[in-house]
C-alpha cells in the first residue's frame, strides 16, 4: 500500500502542472509517510515488518530502516605512517591478515589525483588497523580502488585511470601535468596472477570500452565501477555515466560475463529516471522531481535484495534546495535492474568520534565502501571505510589533505 501511494505521488509529480495538483500530491506523501509498512519493502528490503512496524536488521536503523546504524568512529587515520593522502578502499583477509587497497592521492592533496594517484597495498592484524605500506598495486594514475575477493578466490582490484607519468612531483600546477582528460573514464581490473596480495598483478584496462549503443549519450563516459559477482558467475556493474549535453550525473549498471567482461548496458535509461521525485536526506519530505548529483557507488546483496549505498553531493536535488550535502544515500533492488531509493540519507557528514581529540566536523565523507565480517551473519555489515577531509574548499597542495578512516557498525 506504501509503495503503491509512492507510485501515485510520482505520477501525480510528474503530470500535475497546477499548484491544486502539487498540493495533493504533497497530502498524500503526508499520509504515506505516516503509513504502517505493508511489507519489507517498506523497510528498505533491510527488515520485516512486523505489526505495521519495521523492525530491522542489524546494522541498520530508521523508521524505514535506510540509515546505517553506527558506533562511534575511531579519530586516528585508519593507515599510520604514511606521508600522502589517502582516498578510500576497503580491506579483504587473504593469507591470516588483512589486505587494504587504496588511493593514494600523493604528496599534494586530493585534487591533484589526476596527476599523482596510485593504487597502494597496507596490511593490518586487525579489521580496524592500524594498517602499513607494503607496496604499490597499480601504477599511477589509478585511482577510486574498489578490492574484491572473487568466489574462486581471485583477487581483483577495480580501478579508474591510464598509465601516466607527470614527470615531476612539483605541486606546482604548471610543473606536473594531469593525464588526459578522459582518464576518469575509463575502468580497468588488475588481477592478482598468483592470488597473493602483492601481486604479480595483470592489468584488464577499459573493460567498459565499447559496452554503451552508439545511440546511448549518458553511458558513453563511465566513472566508479561497484562490481558484484552473481551466484551464476556473471557479474553486475554499477557505474557512474555522464551526459555530455547537459551535463548530468547519470548512475547506471552493466551485466558481464567475466569479471572483465564483456559487459552490456542493462538498462537503457539511468537507474534513477531524471527529472524524478526525491526525498529530502535530511527531513525525508518527498520534494519536487530534480536532478540525481551522486557518485561513489557500492554495491552489494542483501538477504532480500540488492543494495548500493553512495557519496550524495545533493542527491536528486538542486544546489538551492538548501538540503545537506556530503553524506551518504542508498536504494535497493529485487534485479539489479530497477531501484528504489530510501526515503532519509543513510549517513550525514561527519560521523560522532569515540574519542578527543579529534577531527571534529569534516568538509568531505565521501568514497562508502562497506565490509562483512561477522561469520554467524553474512549478510550485517561490520565496518564502513570512507575518504574524509577537512580543509576549506580551494585548499590547495599539501594542505589539501585527506586520509581513510573506518566505523563500526553496532
Amino acid at each position: 500500500l506504501k509503495l503503491q501511494f509512492l507510485y501515485l505521488i510520482e505520477y501525480l509529480l510528474h503530470h500535475c502542472a497546477t499548484m491544486r495538483g502539487f498540493c495533493l500530491a504533497a497530502a498524500l506523501a503526508a499520509a504515506c509517510s505516516a503509513a504502517a509498512c505493508r511489507g519489507p519493502e517498506d523497510c528498505a528490503m533491510l527488515g520485516e515488518c512486523v505489526a505495521g512496524k519495521c523492525v530491522c536488521d542489524r546494522g541498520f536503523t530508521g523508521d524505514g530502516c535506510g540509515q546505517l546504524d553506527f558506533a562511534p568512529a575511531q579519530a586516528d587515520p585508519t593507515i599510520r605512517d604514511y606521508p600522502n593522502s589517502t582516498w578510500g578502499g576497503h580491506p579483504v583477509f587473504l593469507e591470516g591478515r588483512w589486505h587494504m587497497y587504496v588511493s593514494d592521492v600523493g604528496p599534494c592533496g586530493l585534487h591533484r589525483f589526476k596527476s599523482f594517484s596510485r593504487i597502494i597495498h597496507v596490511s593490518a592484524d586487525n579489521v580496524e588497523g592500524p594498517y602499513k605500506y607494503e607496496d604499490v598495486a597499480v601504477p599511477g594514475v589509478a585511482h577510486n580502488a574498489y578490492p574484491v575477493v572473487t568466489a574462486e578466490g581471485q583477487l581483483l582490484v577495480y580501478y579508474i585511470g591510464v598509465e601516466f607519468n607527470p614527470g615531476s612531483l612539483s605541486c606546482d600546477v604548471a610543473k606536473a601535468p594531469e593525464m588526459p582528460s578522459n582518464g576518469t573514464g575509463i575502468i580497468n581490473v588488475a588481477e592478482s596472477v598468483s592470488g597473493s596480495p602483492s601481486g604479480p598483478w595483470r592489468y584488464h584496462t577499459n573493460i567498459l570500452g565499447g559496452f554503451c549503443p552508439a545511440e546511448v549519450a549518458w553511458c558513453q563516459s563511465v566513472s566508479n565501477p561497484a562490481p558484484y559477482q552473481l551466484s551464476d558467475g556473471r557479474w553486475l556493474m554499477g557505474f557512474h555515466g555522464k551526459d555530455p549535453v547537459n551535463n548530468l550525473e547519470d548512475p547506471g549498471m552493466a551485466v558481464g560475463d567475466s569479471f572483465r567482461g564483456p559487459f552490456s548496458l542493462l538498462n537503457k535509461a539511468p537507474i534513477f529516471a531524471k527529472p524524478a521525485p526525491y526525498y529530502n536526506i535530511s527531513t525525508g519530505a518527498l520534494m519536487p522531481p530534480a536532478e540525481f548529483h551522486g557518485e561513489d557507488f557500492f554495491l552489494w546483496k542483501g538477504r532480500r535484495a540488492y543494495h548500493m549505498v553512495w557519496h550524495s553531493k545533493e542527491p536528486f536535488v538542486t544546489r538551492k534546495s538548501g538540503d545537506a550535502t556530503s553524506c551518504g544515500s542508498m536504494a535497493w533492488s529485487t534485479d539489479g535492474k530497477a531501484w528504489t531509493p530510501t526515503p532519509h540519507r543513510a549517513y550525514n557528514g561527519t560521523p560522532q568520534w569515540a574519542s578527543s581529540p579529534n577531527p571534529g566536523a569534516l568538509s568531505s565523507r565521501q568514497r562508502p565502501q562497506i565490509i562483512f565480517t561477522d561469520p554467524a551473519d553474512p549478510h550485517r555489515p561490520t565496518h564502513l571505510f570512507n575518504g574524509v577531509q577537512k580543509c576549506p574548499k580551494g585548499t590547495v597542495g599539501a594542505k589539501d589533505y585527506a586520509w581513510t578512516v573506518v566505523t563500526r557498525f553496532n
